[in-house]
């Protein structure tokens, strides 16, 4: 059950309805409340209160404001002296409360701003005044400082905004036409005074930006008042309904004959998505033949990234559907459930993408491990202890050379109290002294870092096995000397102990070879004899018995005695290579033919797999052969029967490698390096056939064909693999 995909994909189907049939109904009560609270609290209530007075005026001022500096921006027509301004914005920050046939008309000096719109009747100040005045509305207007309304709370209270339409602004070369607009701190603080050629003090502001710090004369400066202002306005003690209301009145409403059956609706949806939920947190990232968490590439993508672009497109289609939600109407409510529905599955496709990954990553344990976030933080981590293993060891050399470090604090200190009583005693010619001393030690430094950069490059030519050189004593300083010697007494050592083992290994080879040629002499005349011998009819069964154990043995002496001259020659590199581009596939291939009655003798099954058919490498076909055949003979003489042998060729990294890999019969209680030793087999009681040497036979070979050898045993898994350069 854990395993199925039918049933998860049935459980993603269900998850949105689900979460929809929870919502909806505390959304449907949500609504309904909303509208009932909003209707009982608008219309007349609110047009007597401190709010609806505060937006009122605020919005005059601020009109009147616009009137003054952005006059030009405004569509205007001329009536006499007069330049008439017609508003056509959009308030949004009247958007809540949005009164309804709101007209007003707002004059200063020769301007006037109007949201009347400006036709044939209304092209004059009259024409304008007497549409707002023949409304069937309430009417307010403030000329000249006094407010006359036919609301009392305005007539009586709209004195306390009268502070707001003081503005402040300045005009250019005493020409009265307004240009930009100073608050009242701004302008106290940037005003300032001088005296002009005849004697008279005048007033200027710094301008913003590039003419900050020259001033500016010739300019006059002007505060209005509430009295410079004349304003007219009327209004319907109404407001309009809020565009999102129409959306959730028509929801309600449809909603509202399944009220019942949606409440009922919410314990059950809720205890089926728990069971839900609870099920895809245990299966998510189980599959069918894996026991391990099924990661995908997009639970390789740092989770910050995935975070990221979910909660982008989450955000953008909220936002796309509350802009969709405030300006719909009845026309288009269909529309507006068809967009929000279709905005509601996208972002509940993103949450479980983003969710499934989560909670595999987290199952793999590889949340923390593969984010950005928990790279950074381990890069901190291994930084931090650096630092502190850094800060540990100085501490430990500090105190465990604490007569050295003692020392040369004491030189330090020596050495900056001289320089300051050279300078006190001898001013000037005291700090040539210092420069002096300063000098002479930096060269005695250099001198010392020049010893270390020597004694460093013959170490490093010591470690690469170049030991004829001795260092010279001479070159060096004093403290150095006893470094030199025993330096050179090392290097003296080395040499003789690979000169030694040099020739040991040369003893070695020569003394098998030689032993090999001797027993062979005598051992080809046993051979002949007994071939000689079994061609003889005898009767007696005990001597034919006899002739063949002698046969069988010289057979295996000779065999024994052929290994130790191959090997004696691989190991020592006395082997002539002719190296040509061969095809390992093939070669492999025609060598699990050759020993594939072996194979079937024991019941082996050989599994050849490889990426290619022909992969080139440059080697020696006959040595390579002899490789390849000292592994097979291996596998005939020690897997268990009834097995199957794994022989896999792949391209890694501009190498092919050959992956050889068989089951042993025996339990293999030995190492992997033990195995490549000469005369090491697998077979500690050495009672069956084999000398112990094919092994390490092979892995000569191969080193002397510039390839790797590496063989592993496993439990009873023995392993081995080759690799050389691909030649294309």
């Amino acid at each position: 059950m854990r395993n199925s995909k039918v049933l998860k994909a049935i459980c993603y189907v269900l998850i949105p309805f689900l979460v929809l049939a929870i919502i909806l109904p505390m959304l449907y009560e949500t609504s309904k409340e909303e509208l009932v609270r909003s209707k009982t609290n608008e219309n007349v209530n609110y047009f007597e209160t401190d709010s609806f007075l505060s937006r009122y005026m605020n919005k005059l001022s601020y009109k009147s404001k616009k009137l003054i500096f952005d006059n030009e921006t405004y569509k205007t027509i001329i009536d006499g002296e007069y330049k008439i301004c017609y508003d056509e914005s959009y308030d949004y920050e009247d958007e809540y409360y949005k009164i309804k046939d709101y007209y007003y008309l707002i004059m200063y000096k020769n301007l006037a701003l109007t949201n009347v719109e400006l036709t044939t009747n209304t092209s004059t100040l009259n024409g304008i005044k007497e549409f707002i005045l023949t409304q069937d509305a309430k009417k307010s207007n403030i000329v000249n400082g006094i407010v006359e309304s036919e609301s009392n709370l305005i007539k009586t209270k709209a004195i306390q905004y009268f502070d707001n339409f003081i503005f402040n602004y300045y005009s250019v070369d005493n020409v009265s036409q307004e240009t930009t607009e100073f608050e009242v701190t701004e302008l106290v603080e940037q005003a300032e005074s001088y005296i002009d050629t005849d004697g008279v003090e005048k007033k200027y502001v710094r301008a913003s930006s590039s003419d900050v710090n020259s001033p500016i004369q010739g300019r006059t400066y002007y505060t209005t008042a509430i009295n410079d202002f004349g304003i007219y306005t009327s209004y319907k003690e109404e407001v309009w309904v809020r565009n999102n209301d129409v959306f959730f009145e028509n929801l309600v409403t449809g909603l509202q004959p399944y009220e019942q059956q949606m409440i009922s609706t919410i314990p059950i949806a809720s205890i089926v998505l728990v069971i839900i939920l609870i099920y895809l947190i245990i299966s998510i990232g189980h599959s069918k033949n894996k026991d391990e968490i099924d990661l995908n590439d997009l639970d390789k993508i740092p989770i910050e990234i995935i975070l990221f672009i979910a909660v982008l497109f989450i955000a953008i289609i909220i936002g796309v559907t509350n802009e969709g939600i405030l300006y719909v109407t009845e026309q288009y409510y269909n529309f507006a459930i068809s967009m929000i529905l279709t905005g509601y599955f996208i972002g509940y496709v993103l949450c479980a993408i983003t969710s499934v990954t989560i909670i595999k990553r987290i199952k793999a344990k590889t949340l923390i491990k593969d984010s950005i976030t928990g790279k950074v933080f381990g890069w901190c981590i291994k930084v931090i202890k650096k630092v502190l293993s850094k800060i540990s060891n100085s501490y430990k050399e500090i105190t465990t050379s604490i007569d050295r470090t003692a020392k040369l604090l004491l030189y330090i200190l020596a050495f900056g109290l001289g320089a300051i009583l050279m300078i006190i005693a001898f001013s000037g010619f005291g700090i040539f002294i210092d420069l002096c001393v300063f000098a002479y030690c930096l060269y005695k430094f250099i001198q010392k870092l020049n010893c270390y950069h020597k004694i460093e490059e013959h170490l490093k030519k010591m470690y690469e096995g170049d030991n004829n050189k001795k260092l010279i004593s001479s070159e060096f300083t004093p403290e150095f000397q006893n470094i030199i010697t025993y330096i050179n007494d090392i290097s003296s050592g080395f040499e003789n102990a690979i000169e030694e083992g040099i020739k040991s290994e040369r003893l070695k080879t020569e003394l098998i070879t030689n032993v090999s040629h001797d027993i062979k002499t005598p051992l080809t005349s046993i051979i002949n004899y007994v071939d000689l011998i079994k061609k003889e009819e005898s009767e007696n069964e005990k001597v034919k018995e006899y002739v063949d154990i002698l046969d069988n043995k010289s057979q295996r002496l000779k065999k024994l005695t052929e290994d130790l001259v191959e090997a004696s020659k691989a190991s020592s590199g006395n082997v002539k290579l002719n190296l040509e581009r061969i095809n390992t596939v093939e070669l492999i291939k025609q060598s699990v033919g050759e020993f594939e009655d072996k194979f079937s003798s024991r019941n082996l099954e050989v599994i050849t797999s490889t990426s290619n058919d022909e992969i080139f490498i440059n080697a020696d076909n006959r040595y390579l052969y002899r490789v390849i055949e000292n592994l097979f003979v291996n596998i005939s003489k020690y897997a268990l029967e009834n097995s199957r042998v794994y022989i896999d060729i792949g391209e890694i990294d501009s190498k092919v490698r050959i992956t050889i890999k068989n089951i042993s019969k025996e339990r293999l209680n030995i190492s992997a390096d033990e195995l490549m030793q000469r005369f090491v087999r697998g077979d500690k009681s050495r009672t069956t056939e084999g000398s112990g040497l094919g092994i390490s036979i092979s892995k000569s070979l191969t080193e002397l064909q510039k390839g790797e050898f590496d063989l592993q045993v496993d439990g009873d898994l023995f392993k081995v693999e080759l690799e050389f350069d691909i030649q294309k």
